[in-house]
C-alpha cells in the first residue's frame, strides 16, 4: 500500500512537472506572438481591425512628409478606403485630398480627373479651406497638362485673386500650385515671383517640404532663364538639403535631378552624374517611368559628352523605348536625336541618318516649336556632312520657320525673329559654297536638281539682302534708343535718373492729372557712415528693385538725387497711394534683409511727401514743390510716414 502510494505520488509529480514545462512553453509562444503582432501593428497600422487613431496617424505622417507617398501607397489607399467605409467624413476628405496627389504622382491622370470631379462637388469640402486648396493644387497641376490652356488659366487666376483671403499655411498651398503652373507655361518670371513669395511664408511657418519645393522652383527658373548660374546652383543645393530632411522620396529625387541638370549646364558633369544617379535610384525603386526617362536621358547625355559612346548608346536605346512606353513624346524624340548624334561620333553616318529620318517622320509630336527648331538644326548639320544638299536646304528652312514660330509664341517682336533668322546666314552661305564645289559632271547629270538648287540659292540671297537692310535699320534704331536710355538712366540703381523721370513726368502731365511723390530714405547718411558707401549703394539698389516690383505698369519712378526719389503715379486716390507705399515699405525691408552686411533686425524706412494732381494744380514745378514741402513735414514729424497734400 505504501509502495503504491509512493509510485502514484511519483507519477503525479512527474506529470505536474511536465504540465508546468508545457504551460511555460505555451506562455512563451504566446508572448512572442504578441510581441511580433505589436511590432507588425507598429509598422502597419491596418493589421487587424483599423481604428480612427491609426488611420489619423497615417494621414498625418503622409501630409507632414514623414512617409513617402509612392513607397507607402498601400497605407494611403487603405486610409482612404477605411475612412470612407467608417463614415469618418472630415478624416476622409483629408485622405481623399492626399489620394489625389498620389494619383498625380502615379501618373494615373484619367482616374485623377474622375476623383477630383467627384470630391470637388462635395459641399462640405468648401468649409475645410486647407483641404479644399490641396484638391485645387492637384487639379491645377493636372489641368496644366491639357492641350487646352483655358481651364488651367482660369483656375490660376481664381487662385491668384484669393491669396489675400487665406491664412499663412493656405497661402503656401496656393503659391505651390501657382509656381508649378507658371513653370509648366514657361512664365519663368512669374515662377520666380511666386516661389520667392511662397518660400518666405514657408520659412516663417517652418514648412520644410514647401521650402524645398520653392527652392527647386527658383533654381529651375534661374537655370532656364540662363541669367545667373551661381544662383541656380545655390538654390538647387538648398532644395536638396531641405528635402533630405523629409521623407518625400519623389521630391527629393526631383531635387537631385534638378541639381544634376544645372551642374551639367555649368560643365560640372562629374558631380552632375552623382545626383542624377541618386534620382535614378528612387525612380527605379518606385517604378516611375517618367522620372526614369528624364534621369536616364541626362545620364546618357553625360556619357556622350564624356565620349563614353558605348555606354551612351546603350542608355539612349533603352531610354527610347522607356519614354515611348511612358508616352513622353519630347523625351522619346530627344533620346532618338541623342542616339543619332552618338552614331555620328562613332562614324556610323548611315545609322545616324536613319534615326534622324525616323525623328523627322515624328517631328509633329514635339510639344514646342523650339524643340523642332533645335532638331532641324541637328538635321541640317548631319545632311550637310552627308552632302544631302536638298535635305540640308529643307532643314534650314524649317529651322527658320520653327524659330520664328517660337518667337511669335513667346511674344517676341518680328524684328527679334529677323535677327534670329539673320544669324543662320553663315550656314546658308556654307550650303552655297558646298554647291559650288560639287563636281561639274555630277551637276550635269542632275540638271533638274541643279536648277532647283540655283533657284533656292537666288531666293536665299535675295532674302539675305532684305534681312541685311532690315537689320541695319533696326541696329540704327537700337543705337539711338541706347544713347537716349544712357542719358536718362541712373546706372547704379538701373532706373530713370533725374532727367529721365522729369521728362516722363512732363509727358504724363500733358496727357492727364498725375500724382507726384518725393521719397527720402530715412537715416541714409548713417548707413553710409556706419557700413560704408558700398553698402549704401546696395541699399539704393534694394529700394529701386523694391519699387520696380511694387509699382503698376502705369506708374514710374526715378532717382531724383542722392537718396531722394521722384514717383509719378497714375492714381489720385489717397487710399490707393497709401496702400502702394505700404507695400513698397514691406518689399524694401525684404530686399534690405538680403544684404548680408546689414543687421537683420535693422528697420529700413523712408519718408514720403505726396502731391495729388487736380485741375488747379497743373504744372510739374508746383506739384514737386508741394510734394517737397510735405516731405519736409514728414521728416520733421519723425520720419517713416506718408503725408499727402
Amino acid at each position: 500500500m505504501d509502495k503504491n502510494f509512493q509510485n502514484k505520488g511519483l507519477f503525479n509529480a512527474r506529470w505536474l512537472n511536465a504540465l508546468a514545462i508545457l504551460l511555460f512553453l505555451c506562455l512563451t509562444q504566446m508572448s512572442e506572438a504578441q510581441t511580433s503582432l505589436a511590432s507588425e501593428s507598429a509598422s502597419n497600422p491596418f493589421l487587424g481591425v483599423p481604428d480612427f487613431e491609426s488611420t489619423r496617424s497615417v494621414i498625418n505622417d503622409i501630409r507632414q512628409n514623414k512617409l513617402d507617398y509612392l513607397r507607402n501607397k498601400e497605407k494611403l489607399e487603405s486610409a482612404f478606403k477605411v475612412s470612407k467605409e467608417k463614415g469618418w467624413e472630415e478624416l476622409h476628405l483629408e485622405a481623399a485630398a492626399l489620394y489625389s496627389e498620389l494619383l498625380f504622382r502615379e501618373e494615373k491622370y484619367a482616374d485623377l480627373m474622375a476623383h477630383l470631379s467627384h470630391y470637388l462637388n462635395d459641399n462640405e469640402l468648401v468649409k475645410r479651406k486647407d483641404i479644399y486648396l490641396l484638391f485645387l493644387e492637384t487639379k491645377l497641376k493636372a489641368l496644366a497638362r491639357l492641350d487646352d490652356p483655358t481651364p488651367a488659366k482660369d483656375l490660376s487666376k481664381n487662385l491668384e485673386a484669393q491669396i489675400s483671403q487665406h491664412s499663412l499655411n493656405e497661402k503656401i498651398i496656393i503659391f505651390r500650385a501657382l509656381a508649378y503652373y507658371y513653370t509648366a507655361n514657361d512664365a519663368l518670371r512669374k515662377t520666380l515671383s511666386a516661389a520667392l513669395e511662397g518660400l518666405e511664408l514657408a520659412i516663417k511657418s517652418d514648412d520644410f517640404p514647401s521650402q524645398g519645393y520653392f527652392y527647386r522652383k527658383i533654381a529651375d527658373a534661374y537655370g532656364y532663364l540662363e541669367e545667373d548660374e551661381d544662383k541656380a546652383v545655390s538654390y538647387a543645393k538648398k532644395a536638396v538639403e531641405t528635402f533630405e530632411k523629409t521623407n518625400d522620396g519623389l521630391f527629393t529625387a526631383k531635387a537631385y535631378w534638378s541639381l544634376g541638370n544645372i551642374l551639367l549646364e555649368t560643365g560640372d558633369s562629374q558631380n552632375a552624374l552623382v545626383y542624377l544617379n541618386k534620382a535614378l535610384a528612387y525612380f527605379k525603386d518606385v517604378n516611375m517611368n517618367k522620372g526614369l526617362a528624364f534621369a536616364q536621358y541626362s545620364i546618357a547625355n553625360i556619357q556622350y559628352l564624356q565620349a563614353n559612346y558605348d555606354k551612351a548608346l546603350s542608355l539612349a536605346k533603352e531610354n527610347i523605348e522607356l519614354a515611348r512606353t511612358a508616352g513622353i513624346d519630347d523625351m522619346h524624340l530627344a533620346s532618338m536625336i541623342l542616339l543619332s548624334n552618338i552614331y555620328v561620333k562613332q562614324g556610323h553616318l548611315d545609322k545616324a541618318e536613319q534615326v534622324n529620318d525616323d525623328v523627322f517622320a515624328l517631328v509633329d509630336n514635339f510639344s514646342r516649336s523650339i524643340y523642332k527648331a533645335d532638331f532641324f538644326s541637328e538635321r541640317y548639320t548631319l545632311k550637310r556632312e552627308l552632302n544631302r544638299i536638298d535635305d540640308a536646304f529643307d532643314a534650314i528652312e524649317k529651322k527658320l520657320l520653327y524659330t520664328k514660330k517660337h518667337f511669335e509664341a513667346t511674344s517676341e517682336s518680328n524684328i527679334k525673329a529677323l535677327q534670329v533668322q539673320f544669324e543662320v546666314k553663315e550656314k546658308e552661305d556654307t550650303i552655297r559654297k558646298l554647291e559650288y564645289q560639287k563636281d561639274i559632271s555630277n551637276l550635269q547629270a542632275k540638271e533638274e536638281y541643279q536648277q532647283k538648287i540655283i533657284w533656292r540659292l537666288s531666293t536665299t540671297i535675295a532674302f539675305i539682302l532684305v534681312l541685311v537692310a532690315l537689320i541695319l535699320v533696326y541696329r540704327q534704331s537700337l543705337q539711338r534708343k541706347k544713347y537716349h536710355r544712357m542719358a536718362s538712366t541712373d546706372h547704379l540703381a538701373n532706373c530713370l535718373n533725374r532727367r529721365g523721370i522729369l521728362a516722363t513726368a512732363n509727358t504724363k502731365l500733358a496727357q492727364q492729372n498725375i500724382t507726384v511723390a518725393i521719397v527720402d530714405l530715412d537715416y541714409f547718411k548713417k548707413i553710409n557712415d556706419e557700413y560704408g558707401h558700398d553698402v549704401g549703394d546696395l541699399v539704393l539698389i534694394a529700394f529701386a528693385n523694391a519699387a520696380k516690383e511694387t509699382l503698376s505698369k502705369h506708374d514710374h519712378f526715378g532717382r531724383y538725387g542722392g537718396e531722394e526719389w521722384l514717383f509719378v503715379l497714375h492714381s489720385s486716390d489717397e487710399i490707393v497711394v497709401h496702400q502702394m507705399f505700404e507695400q513698397l515699405a514691406a518689399t524694401y525691408q525684404k530686399y534690405c534683409n538680403n544684404i548680408d552686411a546689414i543687421k537683420e533686425d535693422l528697420s529700413m524706412t523712408f519718408s514720403v511727401g505726396v502731391s495729388l494732381g487736380n485741375k488747379s494744380n497743373r504744372t510739374l514745378d508746383t506739384l514737386i514743390k508741394h510734394a517737397d514741402n510735405v516731405l519736409y513735414q514728414a521728416k520733421e514729424n519723425g520720419r517713416n510716414q506718408v503725408i499727402i497734400n
